[in-house]
């Protein structure tokens, strides 16, 4: 039994350390982009090739996209088996994540909101918790509506979200407030992208290893830790 399991789990687990390698990679190359930067070397091909930053469609920006919309389709998935609130509005969660990075809504929105006195500085933030704020509370109503031998799964990719909530919401801000010093820039950047990089990879690593507990009853064709291996 035990090596029945350990044989269904070997491709999960390789594609889990592909994933994470790539995350490595990826955060390499960024931070050898930021030597050479602040180095000025000139003379090397990563001088001046804002591919290899953080920037929109950075590989480190699109390898984040790659990954947001594996867990929209995963969740999406398990919607269309199991019929539960919770993974439809886990889809509609991580859409709307997608557009706000992609398309920097909350920035734009937030703008919009700064207009007004009584709001002040703080368009952004509000901007944020308007755009996150209806598709989480779907979420959230969606795991007390769970059977109670559901809700660990959803539980963990609750924690999933909120733990790349907390590198893209709280470490951009001091990232924000770092902005002047150039090592400290490079450090939170590292830090606050990275983090969304690795916390997108925990997310991918819950559905590894929930993914029959979320749809159990299907036994055919890919399952949701299936997509792993294509991610």
């Amino acid at each position: 039994m035990k090596k029945k399991i350990a044989t269904a789990a070997r491709p999960m687990l390789i594609g889990l350390g592909v994933i994470l390698a790539i995350d490595l990679v990826v955060l390499g190359m960024f931070l050898r982009w930021a030597y050479v930067e602040h180095a000025n070397v000139t003379e090397s091909m990563l001088y001046g090739q804002l591919v290899y930053s953080s920037v929109d469609g950075s590989l480190m920006e699109i390898w984040g996209y790659l990954k947001e919309l594996t867990i929209i389709g995963l969740a999406l998935y398990a919607f269309l088996h199991a019929k539960e609130l919770f993974y439809a509005a886990y889809a509609l969660l991580f859409l709307v994540v997608l557009a706000d990075d992609s398309l920097r809504l909350h920035e734009h929105f937030g703008a919009v909101l700064s207009q007004y006195a009584v709001i002040g500085p703080h368009g952004e933030i509000l901007a944020q918790a308007i755009l996150s704020g209806i598709p989480l509370a779907l979420t959230l109503l969606g795991m007390v509506r769970l059977a109670r031998d559901r809700i660990a799964p959803a539980l963990m990719l609750l924690f999933g979200f909120c733990v790349t909530a907390f590198f893209a919401v709280v470490v951009d801000k001091l990232h924000e407030m770092l902005i002047g010093a150039a090592h400290f820039q490079t450090i939170s950047t590292l830090v606050e992208d990275g983090g969304e990089l690795i916390s997108l990879t925990l997310i991918l690593a819950i559905w590894g290893i929930f993914g029959r507990m979320i749809v159990p009853h299907v036994t055919g064709g890919m399952m949701p830790h299936d997509a792993l291996e294509v991610a």
